[in-house]
């Protein structure tokens, strides 16, 4: 992804990346957006509450291949394109701050049938419930573990949270462990072996005679 492929959104504005000078832009956009980006490494971070708690969102297009934890095993290359999106919400009544996650793209993986490589498109739709703290996080989890929870996936409000760590993460989390295609090629070309007839209905022509 290059700084031209994502746009930040809060307050209903919306700002776009230039190909400029970058330190009084990148400043006002931390101030402005919570956000911080490295043109030289790609690499985005939020404090996580700051952007919930404002309504903003972020959105781009990732070459799949730039997802190294996803493509660790999958065969190469890795030439699709992710498209994501994270945007940021909070509830005042409950004083609840959520992170909603959406991505959508494919990627090549094998066959664990046929061992032949296919295009497998990949689809996230999450929403992350925001805590202060891990030891609120590690409760949330017992109280999930005991069957008391409220279903809910919950995350820390790291002040320097990864982006694309983060959609990585739940890109990792809807990859089948053993893809297949729906039906494999040449399923339909291979002929039925022939059956046997029922001993039964042998034994039942023995009777008639």
């Amino acid at each position: 992804m290059n700084a031209r492929q994502f746009t930040v959104s809060g307050s209903g504005r919306r700002r776009r990346r230039g190909v400029g000078p970058t330190s009084a832009l990148t400043l006002g956009i931390m101030i402005e957006y919570h956000l911080e980006f490295s043109r030289a490494t790609n690499f985005m971070v939020i404090d996580a509450a700051g952007f919930a708690r404002a309504g903003q969102s972020l959105d781009g297009v990732t070459q799949a291949k730039q997802f190294a934890r996803l493509c660790q095993d999958l065969p190469e290359p890795q030439n699709g394109e992710i498209r994501w999106q994270v945007r940021g919400r909070f509830d005042a009544p409950s004083g609840q701050s959520w992170l909603d996650v959406e991505a959508r793209g494919a990627v090549r993986v094998v066959c664990q049938r046929c061992l032949e490589t296919f295009s497998l498109t990949l689809r996230v739709s999450s929403t992350l419930g925001l805590v202060d703290t891990q030891a609120q996080l590690e409760a949330m989890d017992a109280l999930e573990a005991e069957g008391d929870g409220p279903g809910i996936e919950y995350l820390v409000a790291d002040p320097r949270l990864d982006v694309q760590g983060l959609v990585e993460d739940e890109l990792i989390l809807v990859l089948p462990y053993a893809p297949r295609h729906d039906e494999c090629p040449g399923d339909g070309d291979v002929p039925e072996p022939p059956r046997r007839p029922s001993p039964f209905a042998v034994l039942k022509g023995f009777g008639k005679d």
